[in-house]
């Protein structure tokens, strides 16, 4: 899949069937070396059952053969960034998808073998008679696989037994799957951007690729399957990172972890080439011989529409749209006689359409995980999943070229004027592009259209007739608010005045804070807070014209982008909602840690509190003291996506309750079991200022016992070895498990 990043604009465009047409799908072959050749399956051990998934990342340094160059000057920031983004999307993906697993690598007889035995009467019919004098091994999208990971190969005499070449490597343990990174200068990084209109841009006829709103747009990475077991579940697969445009200031990590992960899935199977070898299991994922492969995945409807036909995605999209009990294929965007992406009229947001908009614009949504659940290879934890806004409960007809420009639907708008990205995150232009087929929606201006970001707000002293506020719990709100009036209007009401009723409206951004479920209020600069009851509009004190409250996209339960804020209004001078938590862990009699061992401990405790489906951005500065307490600070930082920093900090007390931490380290085992959990809050460092009562904290923790759920349930030990410098090339078995956690 091919990536591509527009430099100042924050929409980018996925290619993910020309890197996967460039590789050749290999699987193991159906006759084995020998019986003394080592077996190619290593099976988990002591259990059958699906465990999350193990991915290994392997950087690879070396040149390739099509002109690259390793990064220089600023190439190891740029490493560091892409096996950072690696990390965290496998994290991300081991409390979500699970299976059995072995893992060593097969090679391509085309590349080892010069020439077979013709002869159907000889017994060594078509195997190796001749090797290639200029084999050097094997490669996946240009990165060289280590021997260590392959299967061996061999040379066949015309009668007799085989004479061994290379035997089996000692293939790579406890790991699902192998994922091979590179940062580096390719010719596809390079390639040139034909300019067509103001408005699009093509690549050349390999890459017929259109991008939005950049005369230039730049490729930021690519990706393609390479190696499937004998179920045809993906083994192997790389990421090739552009290592010129990894490190741009235009790009978040979170952006780049999020790109990550759209191309890792990917690579686990969302691909139009591996969609047909999707595989039915009645029995689930587990019981290997009651599966079979799919009749049909994919199929076209009567309008030449692409659908994805199984039947978890058919349920899901039709629980989505609010139309249970309808059978329903999910639309796939058009790209040719395949399709890698969801249609963008339907799913706007989901991580799997072809345009990505950036981090806080994405989801992980539950028609996705369906999509993996049907591929037969996985088993899915579904409370991973992120709710997806765009169309829910919109009904049948909703995404339809036919539909979108009649204002059934607020997701859609007509005409170019100025309002709000559905997500209300940004100030929004109503446009359209080539995905969206004719249908326009609010897509993000190009600068400083964040309300959620402080530093887009005016400088001090500067007007601000609308009374905007730029802060991380500020969003877009269709309003014509003013607090200037024509002469001979001060004497007037608001409801008087015509200018202001019919004032054009337009997004501003403003404050806002959840009470409950789908509630919530708002405060404009100087007003005090204000109900915003959804779907209403409303007047705020100080002000002329009207605010609109948007339905049902602020404040869900779901919603990444969304803190719920209970307390009493906060002051813009007030830090963000900030909690620390504590842990006091019992250790063997008698153990003492030095500075540095406390500093790897600390490391490895919070590793566990991450693997707890937790993502690593809501921890700050932790600590461990010489008697065993440890403690972090829990903040949200921009770009991170999850629940609300108080659900967080609820569920974890709640887990943490229930299943204690057990960490195995030098030696020795330490666990919050039988220990004081202690817990303090505040909005700042003295942790003073958000005075919630016990009983309140209580109730709390009641309401929203269900987020303290463990995704499997199977008891374990955590084991941690070394933290920052430690780099084994041998894997590291990182189990995500919920309750227990196993990490090698």
């Amino acid at each position: 899949m091919l990536l591509l990043l527009l430099l100042g604009a924050a929409a980018s465009r996925c290619l993910h069937d020309e890197a996967q047409k460039s590789v050749s799908l290999l699987r193991p072959p159906f006759s084995q070396l020998s019986s003394n050749f080592r077996s190619s399956s290593l099976t988990l051990p002591g259990s059958h059952d699906p465990q999350p998934l193990r991915i290994q990342t392997c950087y690879i340094r070396d040149p390739v053969s099509d002109g690259a160059g390793d990064p220089e000057g600023d190439g190891m920031s740029g490493e560091a960034q892409a096996l950072a983004a690696v990390r965290e999307a496998a994290q991300q993906l081991q409390g979500v998808l699970a299976v059995q697993g072995p893992l060593l690598l097969s090679r391509d007889p085309a590349q080892y073998c010069h020439a077979v035995w013709g002869d159907p009467d000889t017994p060594n019919y078509h195997r190796c008679s001749l090797l290639n004098p200029g084999y050097k091994g094997e490669s996946c999208l240009g990165a060289k696989i280590p021997e260590a990971h392959l299967r061996g190969y061999a040379l066949w005499p015309e009668q007799g037994p085989l004479q061994p070449v290379q035997p089996d490597g000692p293939g790579v343990q406890n790991t699902d799957f192998l994922l091979y990174v590179r940062v580096a200068h390719t010719s596809q990084c390079h390639r040139e951007v034909r300019k067509i209109s103001p408005v699009l841009s093509y690549f050349s006829p390999f890459l017929p690729c259109v991008v939005l709103t950049h005369p230039q747009p730049s490729l930021i990475a690519y990706a393609a399957c390479c190696q499937l077991d004998s179920e045809d579940r993906p083994l192997a697969g790389t990421i090739v990172y552009c290592a010129q445009h990894l490190t741009s200031p235009s790009l978040s990590h979170s952006d780049i972890v999020m790109a990550t992960l759209h191309e890792l899935l990917h690579t686990l199977g969302f691909s139009g080439q591996l969609f047909k070898k999707w595989r039915d299991c009645p029995s689930g994922p587990s019981v290997r011989e009651n599966c079979s492969t799919r009749q049909q995945v994919t199929r076209r409807d009567e309008w030449g529409q692409l659908l994805l036909t199984t039947p978890t995605v058919s349920h899901s999209l039709a629980k989505h749209l609010g139309v249970l009990g309808v059978s329903l294929g999910a639309p796939l965007e058009e790209e040719g006689p395949l399709s890698s992406h969801w249609e963008a009229r339907l799913l706007q947001g989901s991580i799997m359409t072809a345009t990505f908009d950036g981090a806080q614009r994405a989801r992980l949504d539950p028609i996705t995980l369906a999509a993996f659940k049907d591929s037969g290879w996985y088993q899915v934890n579904h409370s991973a999943a992120e709710e997806l806004l765009w169309g829910q409960g919109s009904g049948l007809e909703f995404g339809l070229v036919t539909t979108c420009g009649t204002g059934s639907s607020d997701f859609f708008c007509t005409g170019s004027g100025l309002g709000c990205h559905y997500l209300h995150l940004d100030k929004g232009s109503c446009s359209s592009d080539p995905v969206l087929e004719g249908c326009r929606m609010y897509k993000p201006l190009a600068n400083r259209s964040e309300c959620w970001k402080k530093e887009n707000g005016l400088p001090p002293g500067a007007a601000n007739p609308h009374g905007e506020i730029y802060h991380s719990q500020s969003r877009c709100f269709l309003a014509n608010l003013t607090s200037q009036l024509l002469p001979g209007d001060k004497a007037r009401f608001p409801s008087q005045i015509p200018h202001l009723q019919e004032a054009e409206l337009a997004g501003h951004c403003y404050l806002h804070q959840c009470t409950e479920r789908g509630a919530y209020k708002v405060q404009v600069e100087g007003s005090p807070w204000a109900s915003c009851p959804p779907g209403e509009a409303i007047q705020i004190p100080r002000y002329h014209g009207l605010l609109f409250c948007p339905r049902g996209r602020l404040c869900q339960t779901n919603e990444g982008t969304d803190s719920a804020v209970t307390t009493p209004p906060m002051s813009l001078s007030t830090q963000d909602l900030l909690f620390r938590l504590s842990l006091g862990l019992a250790g063997p009699p008698g153990h003492s840690l030095g500075k540095e061992e406390r500093e790897e401990l600390t490391e490895a405790i919070l590793q566990a509190l991450v693997n707890r489906g937790t993502s690593r951005c809501y921890f700050h500065s932790p600590s461990i003291t010489t008697s065993l307490v440890f403690t972090v600070h829990i903040w949200k930082s921009p770009g991170c996506q999850g629940p609300s920093v108080s659900m967080l900090h609820r569920a974890l007390t709640l887990t943490l309750q229930k299943k204690p931490l057990e960490v195995y380290y030098g030696g020795a085992n330490f666990t919050t079991e039988n220990s004081k959990l202690l817990v303090t809050s505040g909005h700042n460092a003295s942790m003073t200022h958000l005075g919630l009562s016990t009983g309140v904290c209580l109730t709390l923790l009641i309401l929203v016992g269900a987020l303290g759920t463990v995704a499997y349930q199977k008891r374990a030990t955590l084991q941690v070895g070394p933290s920052a410098p430690y780099h084994s090339p041998e894997v590291q078995n990182t189990r995500g498990l919920a309750g227990g956690i196993r990490e090698v």
